[in-house]
């Protein structure tokens, strides 16, 4: 009789460790799921805001164009024609980290995130590297401005050596 209640206090232990396990298990598939999602939904948010598209375009064109992003960076403090250019890169930039923030941070998925903008990130990296070294220059050497997109960046350009 003491090695029945003996097995059925073990296959009790052993059936509630299983569903624990079970159970851990399916949290970590829904958090990957709602890690996936999230990520997906804010980058369909931002194609969809008509200031972040707008913002991007007149980014975009002034990569196109050849503008000196150093030199928009060395006036940020000042006024002039060029405030409205460095309030775009400014808007672009801060998309853009704000995103690495919380793929650093484990709150959005950085492999949906790569897939759908990889060469963008890397691009918009290259380009506007000089232009966030003169920032952090220009506030005391901080090395903390953008330093998630320099991160995520700096990663992807790395897996590619």
């Amino acid at each position: 009789m003491e090695i029945v209640i003996l097995l059925s206090g073990l296959g009790t232990c052993i059936a509630t460790v299983y569903l624990a396990l079970f159970a851990s298990k399916q949290l970590d598939e829904q958090r990957i799921h709602h890690k996936q999602k999230s990520t997906v939904e804010l980058l369909i948010s931002n194609n969809n805001n008509p200031f972040y598209r707008e913002q991007r375009k007149l980014f975009v064109d002034m990569r196109r164009n050849g503008e000196n992003f150093t030199s928009l960076a060395c006036k940020i403090n000042e006024s002039g024609a060029h405030e409205g250019k460095n309030a775009t890169i400014l808007a672009v930039l801060n998309s853009i980290e704000f995103i690495c923030v919380g793929i650093k941070e484990d709150i959005f998925d950085e492999a949906v995130y790569k897939r759908m903008s990889r060469s963008s990130v890397i691009n918009d990296w290259n380009t506007l590297k000089p232009y966030v070294m003169e920032l952090r220059r220009l506030n005391g050497n901080n090395e903390k401005l953008f330093c998630e997109f320099e991160w995520l960046a700096g990663k992807w350009i790395e897996e590619d050596k």
